[in-house]
């Protein structure tokens, strides 16, 4: 990556952070790192390809943020990060709001791939909680419709933040497929 696209990147890591992005256009962009419009399209041919690669440098963040001790038992682990990820909620919300929302991301839930970090930890943990009675990508998704949802009640205002909810939530999720 050139030292452009690194200015473009950390420019819209930026906004995410603490704004809306969908508030977020290529021309406000270029005003925002001094560059023109045409520059930042050269890189980038929409902001769904920005939002995109974004999401993969910000996947790698949250991976080495989220992600609890590799010494808890798996099951913990899968807890500390559904309560880590709870707390960002609050903290920053616009932030989780991109990582989950964006439009960049389609192309991503309709096709997974290896290029999201944090994902892919993720899944690691849920395969080693299922015993086998439903798949894999069964089982996260169940695991992750709950986070996902419950995290966007917490950044809308509609619940608050209650770590017992998400320990036994979590629990009752992976009973069945829990081996470990």
């Amino acid at each position: 990556m050139d030292k452009t696209e690194n200015k473009i990147i950390q420019a819209t890591i930026g906004w995410v952070m603490t704004a809306d992005y969908r508030d977020l256009s290529m021309r406000k962009l270029a005003a925002k790192i001094g560059m023109t419009t045409g520059a930042v399209y050269k890189h980038y041919r929409n902001k769904e390809e920005l939002f995109y690669e974004v999401s993969i440098r910000l996947s790698q963040r949250l991976a080495k943020q989220l992600l609890s001790d590799q010494s808890l038992p798996v099951k913990e682990q899968l807890l500390t990060l559904a309560n880590k990820l709870c707390q960002l909620c609050v903290a920053r919300p616009h932030l989780v709001d991109f990582l989950f929302f964006n439009p960049g991301l389609k192309e991503f839930y309709l096709n997974p791939n290896h290029d999201f970090q944090f994902y892919n930890q993720v899944m690691a943990l849920v395969h080693q909680l299922n015993s086998g009675t439903v798949s894999d990508q069964t089982l996260f998704t169940q695991i992750w419709s709950f986070i996902q949802g419950y995290s966007f009640l917490i950044m809308n205002g509609t619940a608050n933040y209650d770590a017992d909810l998400v320990a036994m939530t979590l629990d009752q999720l992976v009973r069945k497929g829990a081996n470990k």
